[in-house]
Formats: C-alpha cells, sequence, structure tokens
C-alpha cells in the first residue's frame, strides 16, 4: 500500500517517497497552456498548497517527478523558468507595519536565493526591482506563485483597522504585477477568502478566476473514481477489521465526507479527513478539528448568525464568486468560501443572464460540525459535549421524558457566559432562535424550518420514519412561561399543522424561552387535544 500523504504538501516528497498523489496535471495541463494569470478559491486543508508546489516542480523543469503522470509526454521540458514562490503561512502579519517587514524579508531572502542585487529601499519598488531582475538574470520570463494571499487580512477581522491596514500593504505590493507584465510568464494565486481592493482582483482586467469554473472543478479534492482507485486496499482493511462490507462503508464515506462542488455537477471529497478516515480507520469531524476559520468566528461573535441561511441549510448566489469587502462581510459568502456551503446546483437561467447556484451544506461532518460550533459558542460547551447531549434528547423527545428534556434544555442555557448574556438580551429573540436552530440541526431527522401551511407558518416539523415532531418556539422578557407554551400548543391545534401528518406517530413540542430561562412542553397528538380542552 502506498503510505497516505497526511500533512505532505511537497510534491517532490510525495513522488520520491511513495505516498499516494492524486493526478491533478491534466488539469495544470490546460491551465498552463490557455492562460496566463489565475486565481483559484479553495476551502482550507483542500490541497491548495500541494497544487502551488507542484506548478513550482513543473516550472523548474523537475522532469522526473512526473513520469508516469498526464502531463509528462506532453508538456515542452525544454521551457523553465525562474519561479518566486510566496507562501503566507510563513510571512508575519500581526500588524501593517510586521507585513511591511515580513515581505520585506522575503525579498531579501528571494534576491540572495537568485544571486541578485537590488538598490531600491521601499517595498513597491524592491519587488518590482526584484521581477525585472531575476528576468534579465536568466532572460526568462518570471513565474510568480502566491499561496494564501488573504492570510494576512482574514486572520484580524476581530480587529477591523488592523485588517484594512494589511490590505493596504497588500495593495501596494501586488499592484506591482500588473506594470511588469512583460516580465512575467505565469502568474497563479490561492486563498480561502476573495477580498475586494487587494490590487489582484481591481488592477487585473485578464484576471481568469476559475473557482466555479467547470473545467478546473476537480483540480483540489478527491472524486468518487479518485477514492475507489487509489484507495481500495486501505477500504478493505477497513472492512476486514470492522466486519463491514466495503460498498457500506463506501455509503458512509461519502455520506461524512462528499458533496463538495464548484459547478454544482462535480462533487468531492475533503482530502483532509479521507486521509484522516483511512489513517484512524473510524469517522469523526475530522477536517473541523483542524480549526475553525476566524473569519466565521468573528461573523458569528460580531454580525450574528443568518437563521435563514441556517434553518434552510442553503442559499443562493448569481454570476462570479462572490467577493467579501471588509466593511460589509456576508455571513452566507463566508460559509461558502470557507467550506460550510458548497455549490450543489447550477440553476438553469435563459442563454447570456447570469447563472444563479444553489449552496447547501456538503456533508455530515459539516453539519454536524457547523451546528456543534455555533451551539457550543452560545454555551460554551465543546463539540465532544454537544454531540452526546443532543443524542440523549431525542430519546427523550421519542420517549415523551419531559422532565430530562426540560433538564437538557436548562443544562444547555446554564451555560451561557455572562459576557454573552449581555449580548443576548439585546437580541433576545434572534439569538435564542439561532441556539434553538442549531440544536434541532442536530437531531439527526429530516428538517423542515418556516414550513408554509394554509392557516399558519411552523417554526419547524422534524421527520423520522414513522415519527413527526411539530415545534413551536415563543421567546418573551415578560409574559409567563405557561402561557407561552399553551400558546404554542394552541397555535399547532388550531392551524391543524398536524393534519398531514395523521399517519405518523406525531408529537408536538412547545419550547418557552426567557432570558436565563426555559421551559419546554412535550405531548403526542391525542394528550395535547384532551390537555387543551381543559385549559
Amino acid at each position: 500500500m502506498k503510505k497516505l500523504p497526511i500533512g505532505v504538501a511537497t510534491f517532490s516528497e510525495l513522488i520520491e517517497n511513495n505516498y499516494t498523489y492524486i493526478d491533478k496535471t491534466a488539469q495544470i495541463h490546460r491551465m498552463v497552456n490557455e492562460g496566463k494569470i489565475y486565481f483559484l478559491s479553495r476551502p482550507r486543508r483542500f490541497g491548495k498548497s500541494l497544487l502551488v508546489n507542484t506548478l513550482e516542480n513543473l516550472f523548474k523543469g523537475n522532469k522526473e517527478l512526473f513520469k508516469g503522470l498526464y502531463i509528462y509526454d506532453k508538456y515542452d521540458w525544454t521551457q523553465n523558468y525562474p519561479v518566486i514562490y510566496l507562501d503566507f503561512a510563513s510571512i508575519g502579519h500581526k500588524n501593517p507595519e510586521t507585513l511591511e517587514r515580513s515581505l520585506n524579508d522575503f525579498i531579501n531572502m528571494t534576491k540572495m536565493e537568485h544571486s541578485i542585487d537590488l538598490v531600491s529601499e521601499d517595498l513597491t519598488s524592491k519587488f518590482t526591482e526584484l521581477i525585472i531582475r531575476i528576468h534579465e538574470k536568466y532572460d526568462k520570463k518570471v513565474v510568480i506563485l502566491i499561496d494564501e494571499y488573504d492570510k494576512a487580512i482574514s486572520s484580524h477581522l476581530d480587529d477591523i483597522e488592523i485588517a484594512k491596514g494589511n490590505r493596504d500593504v497588500l495593495r501596494s505590493f501586488y499592484q506591482v504585477l500588473k506594470p511588469n507584465d512583460k516580465h512575467i510568464h505565469f502568474i497563479f494565486v490561492t486563498g480561502i477568502s476573495k477580498f475586494t481592493k487587494t490590487s489582484i482582483f481591481s488592477d487585473f482586467n485578464n484576471l481568469d478566476d476559475i473557482t466555479i469554473n467547470p473545467k478546473y472543478s476537480n483540480i483540489c479534492g478527491y472524486t468518487q473514481k479518485d477514492l475507489e482507485e487509489n484507495f481500495k486496499e486501505y477500504i478493505d482493511e477497513i472492512s476486514e477489521n470492522s466486519n463491514v462490507a466495503p460498498e457500506i462503508i463506501l455509503d458512509l464515506i461519502k455520506k461524512w465526507y462528499d458533496g463538495y462542488s464548484w459547478d454544482g455537477g462535480n462533487f468531492l471529497y475533503n482530502p483532509f479527513s479521507i486521509l484522516e478516515f483511512f489513517n484512524n480507520g473510524k469517522f469523526n469531524n475530522y477536517w473541523f478539528d483542524t480549526g475553525t476559520p476566524k473569519l466565521l468566528i468573528d461573523l458569528i461573535d460580531k454580525k450574528g448568525v443568518d437563521t435563514e441561511v441556517l434553518v434552510n441549510k442553503s442559499a443562493t448566489f448569481s454570476g462570479t464568486f462572490p467577493s467579501f469587502k471588509l466593511e460589509n462581510l456576508d455571513f452566507a459568502t463566508a460559509l461558502l468560501q470557507t467550506g460550510y456551503l458548497t455549490i450543489k446546483k447550477e440553476e438553469e437561467t435563459i442563454f447570456g443572464e447570469s447563472s444563479e447556484y444553489k449552496l447547501a451544506i456538503p456533508n455530515k461532518e459539516v453539519h454536524d460540525s457547523l451546528f456543534s460550533y455555533i451551539l457550543g459558542t452560545y454555551t460554551n460547551y465543546d463539540e465532544s459535549q454537544i454531540q452526546p447531549m443532543t443524542n440523549k434528547m431525542i430519546k427523550y423527545i421519542l420517549n415523551l421524558d419531559e422532565t430530562n428534556l426540560q433538564k437538557s434544555f436548562e443544562i444547555l442555557l446554564h451555560k451561557i457566559p455572562n459576557i454573552l448574556y449581555g449580548k443576548l438580551k439585546k437580541e433576545f429573540e434572534a439569538h435564542y432562535q439561532i441556539l434553538a436552530i442549531s440544536w434541532l440541526q442536530l437531531l439527526g431527522f429530516d428538517i423542515e424550518g418556516e414550513v408554509m401551511t394554509i392557516k399558519g407558518r411552523m417554526d419547524a416539523v422534524l421527520k423520522q420514519k414513522h415519527n413527526i415532531i411539530i415545534i413551536e418556539f415563543k421567546f418573551s422578557e415578560t409574559e409567563s412561561m405557561d402561557n407561552m407554551l399553551n400558546d404554542g400548543l394552541n397555535q399547532i391545534i388550531k392551524n391543524e399543522y398536524y393534519k398531514p401528518y395523521q399517519n405518523k406517530n406525531v408529537i408536538l413540542l412547545s419550547v418557552a424561552f426567557q432570558p436565563r430561562n426555559v421551559k419546554c412542553k412535550l405531548l403526542n397528538l391525542k394528550k395535547a387535544f384532551k390537555l387543551l380542552k381543559k385549559v
């Protein structure tokens, strides 16, 4: 069996040390032959750095590393180019001054690598001179590869002034590229987020953003074919150890880790999660555990959560891959760019009109991790505590165990930190809705939120094979808990929300929230009718 390349993003190391490499050189061949300046957005841990490093080896002419790959007998290996490779994972950026010094250090190290002298002192002029001098020395145009271009911005969204300052430094740095086009053979830039006003996107009218281009949809990530052909021995080994058929193992892997797409037609597995799964032999939220992007954390903390996105678990956008403005960050865009939403379908439009894309959560790993994280953010629990608690609450609902369900709700609310409670009082209902929605999403049912009927709108319906749970949430700082609970049940009965489901086991759940307080009432349909007749 070939080794699993966990944590290996160096192309030469993968090839020379018998690691599994999924051949992406067909897309690379197309890219280097059809254009010159590219941008690609993909979530973290999705293979961007390996792609950049592969391009570096290609342009440096390291032919033997590509033996057996698609591009080996199709690329002109007599053509090699000097490469400037800027990886922002190694660039300091705690403030604009640090960023500028670190970029200066990078230029100084690069000039030493190529044994050239520079006379310029300011950052912009120095970068310009570096490109020109390297071109002159080798009589070859320069290839510029920039990995994680946005890290110095997205890492500081908790301090917008630092983020703006870093953006200004980068704008001055990147603006060198366009006027020096005659010295540059090829530019490739990767990142997670697409920020406006960074010069790369505002100055280059010929930049090709291939993020949602179907020709490059599979340039990072593993396809179903990649999975089955390259990891068959690992699948068989897990099947034998667990005494579960390979077909079932594959179905479970698909449910947990498949579903990412940037064209709505080709779907991919997250490489990091797949490699960790085969290494450990068990299902887990591996990708999420590598660290939630600061972008998402700051949006939840500063701007709250778009409940429409959470209830429907989807959103849409039209046209090109959406960009961010630092002054107006959008929650759905953040979810898409960071990998918590993905393109599930390109909607049909009139020819010549902008395409519209339907977004959704890609798979079980992302779904469970996202809602556990949001719930944990509000309640101060970590994911390992949230999921077991949620599993117990499912049993309490199905067993009509109102007492223990009530205790579980109280435990969740009790853990809300005082600093967050101060925020909750300002936007009372909205924040408790987020808590409730995140909890619902973790219950493991098919969920419909804000369901419209002839007589009204249900807050939520949870569906299982034989069970239907109709839920109403009530929020008030002044009304009594019992009145709110009865109002919720009355609303379900009076508006006949139960009628489409009378062939199922229908359970009614009314939940009332006050600041620092929660109460629930849990009944089957028959008992609900009896109770409400007495009220």
